[in-house]
């Protein structure tokens, strides 16, 4: 007797039983190749997660070292960056000190140039007398007296506080300070004179009867001669003006020994 033997497919039920009142059973069959297949994509599913989040793990981390490096590069360029300021702030200091004692010594030789071209010499060369006078009239004097006298007397002008003084023979009349001769006139039997102007709002007149030794527009310094005393020019007028007011030479000059 043959038997002929049958592959019986194997199937699974579900049943889902609910607890209502009424009750209601529902039968589900599933195979076991749907099964299978289920079970393949879950599978399939959960190793793809996992390397998924693997791969975004690895990829987190690789940026967050990166980071961390970065990190540590930015705070060794900020430590350089503090070091150079602190370099770059103790040189400005040091400028700021030089530039400070620059203009300080510049301001010290300013004023020690202004101070040079103060007219505070003495007009004369070597020892002079100081003659009191006042003024008469104009330089030469009244008619009488030119007739009476070789020489033309110089007369203080009181509205210019001048100051007249009378020194010996070979001695020389010299620039009180530094400066440019603004004027002279040198005219046979009148007054000569010579005009300074130091710069600084100064400017000193000399009178004498001799002959100017200097020529207008030149530079002069201090004691630099401008006129040379003789028997005939021993009295030379000196007067100063500062922003065009006179002030008193006897104020101004510095006699030393």
């Amino acid at each position: 007797m043959s038997t002929n033997l049958r592959k019986r497919k194997i199937t699974y039920t579900v049943m889902i039983v609910s607890d209502a009142p009424v009750a209601n059973h529902r039968k589900i069959h599933v195979r076991t190749g749907a099964l299978a297949v289920v079970g393949f994509v879950l599978f399939v599913a959960v190793i793809c997660y996992a390397v998924y989040t693997t791969i975004t793990m690895l990829g987190t981390m690789d940026r967050s070292d990166r980071q961390i490096e970065q990190l540590v590069q930015l705070k060794e360029l900020n430590d350089q960056l503090v070091s150079e300021n602190e370099t770059l702030g103790s040189r400005v200091a040091s400028l700021e000190e030089n530039l400070n004692q620059r203009q300080a010594q510049e301001h010290e030789l300013l004023a020690a140039h202004e101070e040079a071209y103060i007219p505070r010499g003495f007009p004369m060369s070597g020892k002079a007398q100081i003659r009191e006078d006042t003024d008469q009239g104009e330089d030469a004097g009244d008619a009488d007296d030119a007739e009476h006298n070789e020489t033309i007397k110089i007369v203080a002008k009181e509205e210019w506080k001048e100051v007249i003084f009378v020194a010996a023979q070979g001695t020389k009349v010299v620039a009180t300070a530094p400066g440019t001769v603004k004027e002279t006139r040198a005219a046979e039997g009148e007054i000569s004179y010579v005009i300074i102007d130091h710069g600084n709002g100064y400017v000193t007149t000399y009178r004498n009867q001799g002959t100017p030794i200097v020529e207008e527009g030149s530079e002069v310094v201090k004691g630099v001669a401008l006129f040379l005393v003789g028997e005939d020019n021993t009295e030379t007028g000196y007067s100063i003006r500062k922003d065009d007011s006179y002030v008193d030479p006897m104020e101004m000059i510095e006699i030393k020994g």
